[in-house]
């Protein structure tokens, strides 16, 4: 008996040990009917906790991809096809990101992750993961179809009046079907409770980092602010009361504050016990605490805290915008989570403005070797795309005014004045860093910057070096616009999209002769078809592709400006991808012509 109960003790034992192993291993989750290998969970957990200590606010590459390649999957599309229009850091409340599956156990820990929306068109779709991408679930509930323009405009409206934003200042980033039930909670005798269900919509508006969430009633003559993750509602009560004694002290106003300006509240797992915001001189005990982050509106100022759950409140001045800071001219950091993209290895300079009337978005770029490339943000059909291109000296100059005053691009941003409205935001990027202002306050910028500022605006303002629209310049595929790879067995893949029809066809070659077209989103697959070519053939055309590779670098020759109604193809080898269109094909490289005449040599000889 004694001998049973040392077995049974040391049994239970590591029965804890491995319940405490697993309570941190994000996103692993227990099935009824199935069993795991031990030994590549603790591989997998190691190696996610490693990167778990690097803390950031973007989003990693290998989320985005693990996202992208899912979604594609299910839509029998390619990656390419989608966006992700808006993610945020998000901490689960148990291993299966708050998605269980029927007849599934959950391990019941704090998770790490992201909240992830992909788009196409007017679709979108929720994801749920962790920090690494390695565990992800589509949320079924937050897919979204089409909203009725009547109850967008309305939540706009009413977004706009309790933000006191500008409409066009505002977005809606994610937006699902629901329903809830409206009446007395508890019936108080002699009188009934009654409830009636209202169907609608719940709505997420955006403007940058901040976030609302509102319901609406189907025809949009109800809306209403929800509480929620957005909200004060699910704060601490203590913390609550901290950050509304705190901004009362900060603002200048005179108005109360109260719970209604907290904005957003959003649960975070800081990464010390100083809640990310250590002083210099501050010693940090490194440790995972879970807390929130606090947005406070009050007009035009925005003041953000990291909180912990129960009385620690710090203030983060980088990421606030009060009245002491904006309009008097001293810049502020921009913070990490709002910084574009760093510059590619061939790009010399990046400019993107948006705001103003219009309201839309440019990006103009500077290529080392002198192509200027403007592109209009959003454009699905690329018509505004201009490329042009500068002489060598003029190139030099600029780069050589760059490397003096590269001291200026050090992440600031110099705010536009208070109660400013329909301003254009100009951010510039080189390959010393970024820096942000506004058309309205160019004037009190730095020297050097407006120095800056001034030759740019002659570069783009040359008339004379414009590019003819029949000499086609490649320029680089943004990753997020690539296709997935090749998978294993295939040589060659062929994606047309475009034309009248609007329509999207995938060819592929495989190594042993078959060539299989289908179209993309046919569900009934009725356009399928498969026929083959010789092996000899697909041993030719691999030699011509092993002797064409430099034309398959990831670039794209766009569309003459203007155009419309054409048939874009996007090639894909196993050295990369080349895109162009049907309009200008006469115009390409010969090397590249060469391929594509073989290519459609095979297209009229399978059988």
């Amino acid at each position: 008996m004694l001998q049973t109960y040392r077995n049974t003790k040391t049994q239970i034992i590591t029965a804890l040990i491995l319940t405490g192993l697993l309570s941190v291993g994000s996103g692993f989750t227990f099935i009824k009917s199935a069993s795991a290998a031990s030994t590549n969970f603790l591989a997998q957990t190691s190696n996610e906790l490693l990167k778990q200590n690097i803390r950031s606010d973007r989003l990693p590459r290998s989320v985005a991809n693990a996202i992208l390649r899912d979604l594609a999957s299910r839509q029998g599309s390619f990656a390419g096809a989608f966006q992700i229009t808006d993610y945020r850091q998000q901490t689960w409340r148990n291993g299966c990101l708050e998605l269980q599956r029927p007849d599934e156990l959950c391990t019941q820990a704090l998770v790490p992750g992201w909240r992830v929306v992909v788009s196409r068109g007017r679709q979108s779709w929720v994801y749920h993961s962790n920090q690494t991408g390695s565990v992800i679930r589509l949320n079924e509930r937050g897919n979204t179809g089409r909203l009725p323009q009547n109850v967008r405009n309305a939540v706009l409206r009413q977004a706009s009046e309790i933000t006191r934003l500008p409409i066009r200042a505002l977005s809606i980033v994610e937006f699902q079907q629901t329903s809830w039930a409206e009446g007395c909670e508890r019936p108080t005798f002699p009188n009934a409770c009654d409830q009636i269900v209202v169907s609608g919509w719940q709505l997420t508006v955006g403007a940058g980092d901040r976030r609302w969430v509102f319901v609406a009633n189907d025809n949009g003559s109800r809306v209403e602010l929800k509480s929620g993750s957005n909200s004060s509602t699910n704060l601490p009560q203590s913390i609550v009361e901290q950050v509304i004694a705190d901004a009362s002290r900060r603002i200048r106003s005179r108005i109360a504050l109260g719970p209604r300006n907290i904005t957003q509240a959003q649960r975070v797992v800081w990464s010390n016990s100083c809640l990310d915001l250590g002083g210099a001189a501050e010693s940090c005990l490194f440790a995972r605490v879970p807390g929130w982050r606090v947005t406070v509106t009050v007009g035009s100022e925005r003041l953000v805290y990291h909180t912990d759950n129960n009385s620690q409140v710090r203030f983060n001045r980088d990421a606030s915008t009060t009245i002491s800071n904006v309009g008097t001219g001293e810049p502020i950091s921009i913070p990490e989570s709002e910084l574009p993209p760093p510059l590619e290895r061939n790009v010399v300079f990046r400019e993107i403005s948006s705001g103003g009337f219009a309201g839309r978005t440019y990006e103009t770029t500077l290529l080392n070797d002198g192509r200027l490339i403007l592109v209009r943000l959003g454009d699905a059909n690329d018509s505004e795309r201009s490329v042009r291109r500068l002489s060598r000296q003029q190139l030099q100059q600029f780069q050589q005014l760059l490397r003096r005053s590269r001291d200026e691009f050090d992440n600031l941003r110099y705010p536009a004045p208070r109660n400013s409205a329909d301003y254009i935001t100009y951010t510039l990027t080189s390959q010393d860093g970024t820096v942000e202002y506004s058309d309205i306050s160019q004037d009190n910028l730095p020297a050097n910057l407006q120095a800056v500022i001034r030759a740019w605006n002659q570069l783009n303002d040359t008339n004379d070096t414009q590019t003819p629209d029949d000499n086609l310049n490649p320029v680089p595929i943004r990753p997020s616009q690539l296709p997935l790879p090749l998978d294993q067995g295939v040589v060659f893949r062929e994606i047309s999209s475009g034309g009248f029809a609007g329509r999207t066809y995938e060819t592929i070659l495989r190594d042993d002769g078959l060539l299989i077209r289908v179209r993309i989103g046919d569900a009934n697959d009725s356009e399928r078809s498969v026929r083959r070519v010789s092996t000899q053939q697909v041993r030719q055309f691999q030699r011509l592709l092993e002797r064409r590779a430099e034309e398959f670098q990831n670039i794209s020759y766009p569309a003459p400006r203007g155009s419309a109604d054409f048939i874009t193809y996007t090639l894909t080898s196993e050295d990369g991808t080349v895109q162009y269109n049907d309009i200008s094909q006469n115009n390409l490289p010969q090397d590249l012509q060469t391929v594509l005449q073989a290519w459609r040599d095979i297209l009229n000889n399978a059988r």
